[in-house]
């Protein structure tokens, strides 16, 4: 039978899937702790799958399991045309022609009340409530901060040195007076929404960033779409959200997905595998977007608390049903102590795992028997 392997090393996921009577195994599969996987599996449905670069500042991987190459094709494409449209939606950075989005609400801070997609309202209403409802860890009123981190980290991958930085910025990194000018712009509370014409305002010198947020929302939206249209089987991965659509159609029972070692150094590149089925799992850590100076790491997710990079955690990974609010929590737990993980967990009935500072891999109670052994 043809041999059909979805494996991508995505955001710090790593997806096995198969189709075929071939056995399927990682690098280095002599080593136990390396996650290998051997799994012997039924033809029952043709992987179709597409992959594109231009969303979301990542790679993103679809692939749909059916009979019918026109059916899987076509959800194919709408899918790919709606992560388009997302995330122009949901863009920051970029204005478009005849679209209202993020960057018009920034453009029009203490300006004006913008009336924005009802999507895009959604969002931003639930970023915010779950804000308040569930930790103050993931804040969407970060942007004035994570631009100024953003400025930092593009010129150190740009390959500039940090005296070529210091002559540009007069830091080496942002400066804690410089960072305390911004505390009294990212403030949640001072994002105004008005539910009956769906308008958001913010202050003068506040900026929204739905970073940490709008790509498991997006990605929850697709999916949700996809099985109305009738998908049964798919496996969608964007960056470190990975979104599963019912269960492989080959027999098996679950998706085998393995989490990234955040020591890229190791040869051992998968840290866990875990079994799971329709659901989501969203994985946040600071081997992606980062830069390393005077021996110290520098990533791309800010403590809403310090307004600086969080440094004690290698990686977190949500296990929960809806990828937005996993995408939600992977940020929240990232920017939190053993402890407050737990809690998170407690609150959500999410399953949790991470690797600490010192690379210790640890989990909540009701993600172990998620693990593939």
């Amino acid at each position: 039978m043809k041999k059909i392997i979805l494996a991508l090393a995505l955001g710090g996921l790593l997806i096995f899937s198969g189709c075929g009577d071939k056995n399927v195994n990682n690098k280095n599969s002599n080593q136990k702790n390396n996650n290998s996987i051997s799994q012997e599996v039924k033809k029952d449905g043709e992987k179709h799958e597409l992959e594109f670069y231009d969303t979301f500042d990542t790679v993103i991987n679809i692939a749909i399991f059916s009979d019918s190459d026109d059916f899987a094709n076509e959800n194919l494409g709408y899918a790919k045309e709606r992560y388009e449209e997302l995330h122009k939606l949901f863009d920051n950075y970029k204005n478009y022609n005849g679209i209202v989005n993020v960057k018009t609400i920034n453009d029009n801070a203490g300006v004006k009340p913008v009336a924005v997609d009802k999507t895009l309202f959604n969002l931003i209403k639930s970023s915010i409530d779950d804000y308040n409802n569930i930790s103050h860890k993931t804040n969407i009123a970060l942007g004035s901060v994570t631009k100024l981190w953003n400025e930092y980290r593009d010129l150190y991958e740009s390959g500039k040195t940090k005296e070529e930085v210091i002559k540009l910025k007069g830091e080496a990194i942002p400066s804690d007076e410089e960072l305390e000018k911004l505390r009294p712009f990212i403030k949640v509370e001072n994002i105004k929404l008005n539910e009956d014409t769906r308008e958001v305002y913010i202050d003068k010198g506040m900026k929204l960033d739905l970073g940490a947020t709008a790509k498991g929302f997006a990605t929850e939206i697709v999916a949700k779409e996809l099985e109305e249209r009738g998908v049964k089987s798919a496996v969608i991965s964007a960056g470190g959200n990975v979104r599963i659509i019912g269960k492989p159609v080959d027999g098996r029972d679950n998706f085998k997905i393995g989490i990234q070692n955040p020591d890229m150094e190791s040869e051992n590149s998968i840290i866990a595998v875990v079994n799971v089925t329709n659901t989501s799992i969203v994985t946040s850590g600071d081997y992606q977007r980062y830069f390393d100076l005077d021996g110290k790491r520098y990533c791309h997710i800010i403590d809403p608390d310090t307004l600086k990079p969080a440094t004690d955690l290698k990686s977190v990974t949500i296990i929960k049903e809806d990828s937005g609010l996993a995408d939600f929590l992977s940020t929240a737990a990232f920017n939190s102590t053993g402890e407050g993980i737990e809690s998170l967990s407690e609150k959500t009935n999410s399953a949790i795992i991470w690797v600490d500072k010192d690379m210790n891999l640890k989990m909540t109670e009701n993600a172990a028997k998620y693990i593939d052994h």
